[in-house]
């Protein structure tokens, strides 16, 4: 087997060495056509010759093709950016007021659970925030938002509503977030109640935790409030201890001695009775959709006596006893009236 590789590679190497050696020559590159008509002669002596005045025929004879070129834009127009448009002297001076208020600021106190508190109206509130840190703006109790929120910055500032409590103790809150130190802008609030205008300053680490507003009218609206609702609960206890049912009532104190005198039924009372501290006027029915009679008791001197009492499920209440009473629905000659009195006991 060696022998028959060995005879055949001596074969292919005398084929090799009986070839004639063939001469390799360098051919230069290829010009482009485009290029072929260029007179490079021409153009070198052209810039060699920095003294010669320029002659057409060193320019080149063709024309190079391409894409075309960009034209030129027109200058931006002048009134890009416009000047300030003048003030007049009332114009002015409403500037420099509203720059007075805003100069002025408000003097911070400090309030509960680290609030700083700002006195609403006294001047312009200033918020400090910081990044990576959150600053909330804190509203009255039972106010709520209207609308959104407006900030002057809305890209650098992030701005979220919150709410703490419930029921009239509800209180909303904004949570301010800035984006970076060195900003200055300022932010408008609308409630049902108010309007909230303040700064909003960044600082690297400085900033305000929490922010709440002390309100002129508190004191006063919080004493009307307890007293109204003092007010309330006293008259609801008097309610309920002078209505006394009248399944509660005991039959045996029950009087029923009264005549009705009356010529005009629809104003008659079905019955009068008493429990020995209080006299009941029972009505129809149909006095629901009419007109209630007013109720006068008479005194023994003839003259109409000054009493308490209520209607209620078409029934007169009336805290005390008496002997005679009107029930009249009108005036003039067209009244019409209802005479009630106390039959004695025999």
């Amino acid at each position: 087997m060696r022998k028959r590789i060995a005879a055949v590679f001596a074969v292919f190497v005398s084929l090799v060495l009986a070839q004639e050696p063939v001469e390799v020559k360098r051919a230069p590159a290829p010009v482009p056509p485009l290029l072929q008509q260029y007179d490079f002669g021409a153009q070198v002596k052209a810039l060699q010759d920095t003294h010669a005045a320029p002659d057409d025929s060193a320019k080149p004879n063709f024309v190079m093709t391409g894409p075309p070129a960009q034209p030129q834009l027109p200058p931006p127009p002048k009134d890009l950016h416009p000047k300030d448009v003048p003030l007049n002297q009332i114009e002015r001076e409403a500037v420099r007021v509203s720059e007075r208020w805003r100069g002025e600021g408000t003097q911070p106190a400090a309030g509960p659970d680290g609030r700083v508190l700002y006195s609403y109206g006294a001047g312009l509130p200033t918020v400090v925030c910081a990044p990576l840190r959150v600053c909330i703006v804190e509203l009255q109790a039972g106010e709520k938002i209207v609308g959104e929120p407006h900030l002057g910055d809305s890209v650098r500032w992030n701005i979220a509503p919150a709410m703490y409590g419930s029921g009239d103790q509800s209180t909303f809150i904004i949570v301010l977030k800035p984006q970076g130190p060195g900003l200055d802008t300022n932010l408008l609030v609308t409630t049902d109640r108010r309007a909230y205008y303040l700064r909003l300053i960044s600082k690297s680490e400085e900033y305000i935790a929490r922010i709440a507003f002390a309100y002129a009218e508190d004191d006063n609206s919080r004493k009307w409030q307890q007293q109204i609702t003092a007010q309330r609960a006293q008259e609801k206890l008097e309610r309920r201890s002078t209505e006394t049912p009248e399944a509660m009532i005991a039959a045996d104190k029950l009087n029923f001695d009264y005549r009705i005198k009356s010529r005009n039924d629809n104003i008659r009372p079905r019955r009068v009775f008493d429990d020995g501290a209080k006299t009941y006027i029972q009505m129809p029915a149909e006095i629901r959709h009419r007109e209630m009679p007013v109720l006068l008791v008479i005194g023994t001197d003839g003259k109409v006596e000054m009493t308490n009492y209520r209607v209620k499920d078409r029934t007169y209440i009336v805290d005390r006893l008496f002997d005679r009473a009107n029930l009249v629905l009108g005036s003039g000659k067209k009244a019409q009236k209802v005479e009630i009195s106390r039959e004695p006991k025999g």
